[in-house]
């Protein structure tokens, strides 16, 4: 990553310490693994790293964020599970926090087609299957847009500065900032609502 073989990277620490985060991880650790990248690839190579949840050669993020961990069952059994009405709409909560973070840590979103729309699977070829046009998560697709929309806004997302905020229990918080814009980011794992106040000149956000 000096500039002399590779470009850019699939960012496979920030999707696992997305994915240890929304699984139990403590955030400190998250953080930590966070702070392990920004603090040792170089800057132009930050801004441009693939920051992928779920990939053709892994899981269905929901499936993995709700679902039973697959431990190496075959694929008659991956190929007759889906989630439960419960698994999935508490899956749907954390993959909201999720691509929160894949669309504001350094790097761009790199969504593998159908996350968006809530597509479930296990290994090949259950996470490959068509997308399901006309039958997309309404809610997962207006987030994605939301989210879309925040990162075409706030040129901090682009190319901004990161700064730890704050990481204990299951809370986690990071500010990205440049020149022109700022956003506070802050996200909260814990079994009851809590407040992380924003620091000095940052206002509440959605």
């Amino acid at each position: 990553l000096l500039g002399w073989q590779l470009d850019s990277v699939m960012n496979y620490v920030f999707r696992g310490a997305i994915l240890d985060f929304c699984r139990g991880q403590e955030a400190r650790y998250t953080m930590a693994a966070i702070m392990s990248v920004i603090e040792n690839y170089p800057r132009p190579v930050l801004r441009v790293l693939m920051n992928s949840l779920s990939t053709h050669d892994t899981e269905r993020i929901l499936t993995m964020l709700a679902g039973e961990p697959l431990n190496g069952r075959d694929r008659g059994w991956q190929a007759h599970q889906k989630l439960s009405p419960e698994q999935r709409a508490h899956g749907v909560r954390l993959l909201k926090i999720a691509s929160a973070m894949q669309y504001t840590l350094p790097g761009f979103p790199c969504v593998y087609y159908g996350h968006e729309a809530g597509m479930e699977g296990y290994r090949d070829p259950f996470n490959r299957c068509c997308y399901p046009w006309g039958k997309e998560d309404k809610e997962l697709l207006a987030w994605h847009k939301k989210l879309g929309g925040l990162r075409a806004d706030c040129s901090a997302l682009w190319d901004g500065d990161f700064i730890r905020a704050f990481a204990k229990d299951r809370r986690l918080a990071y500010i990205r900032h440049d020149d022109k814009t700022a956003l506070y980011c802050a996200f909260n794992l814990m079994d009851h609502d809590d407040v992380l106040t924003p620091p000095p000149g940052f206002s509440d956000g959605v």
